[in-house]
């Protein structure tokens, strides 16, 4: 009898592994409802596994479901804390959806756990822009350039003056 549920756990679980490769496969397809449908599908045999709340999350905001991305990202972020990317994509569905500050909280946090990602800081710099903190916002962007983001140029010269300039305003 032992061997026997031993044998259908394994087999659960080699469903839901089966199944969340089909969906990662469709989300990189671009089939998103039916990634969806097969990380739900993954998810009822595994409900505790972050990188499946993670791959729906994704294929549900790529859908415009903006709202149920967060909750998936945020429900792999309760299983799962340290994982940047987590953090990263709640903070661009947040953005999607209108939460700029929640937003700047999650890119804030996708870089305490990866302080060298430079398409965090020139996110965080955008969503600075957003709500008006511009001195804060070229300090990401200088940061996200030093780390070798390029679209970070564009803001710097239209948001932020060299140091140069202003130290010569100041003398």
């Amino acid at each position: 009898m032992r061997f026997i549920g031993i044998l259908l756990v394994i087999s659960l679980l080699f469903a839901c592994q089966s199944e969340y490769n089909l969906g990662i496969r469709q989300l990189k397809k671009g089939q998103y409802k039916e990634a969806v449908e097969s990380f739900n599908f993954a998810l009822d045999r595994n409900p505790r596994n972050s990188d499946i709340y993670f791959a729906r999350g994704l294929s549900r905001g790529f859908l415009d479901n903006h709202l149920g991305a967060i909750a998936d990202l945020t429900r792999a972020i309760k299983l799962d804390e340290n994982q940047p990317n987590y953090y990263f994509y709640r903070a661009y569905f947040k953005s999607l959806y209108g939460n700029n500050r929640g937003s700047i909280d999650d890119f804030s946090r996708a870089i305490d756990l990866e302080p060298y990602w430079p398409e965090a800081y020139y996110n965080r710099g955008v969503k600075l822009v957003n709500i008006g903190l511009f001195d804060e916002a070229c300090s990401d962007f200088e940061t996200a350039k030093y780390l070798g983001d390029t679209l970070s140029n564009n803001y710097l010269n239209l948001y932020c003056r060299p140091i140069s300039s202003m130290k010569k305003e100041k003398n």
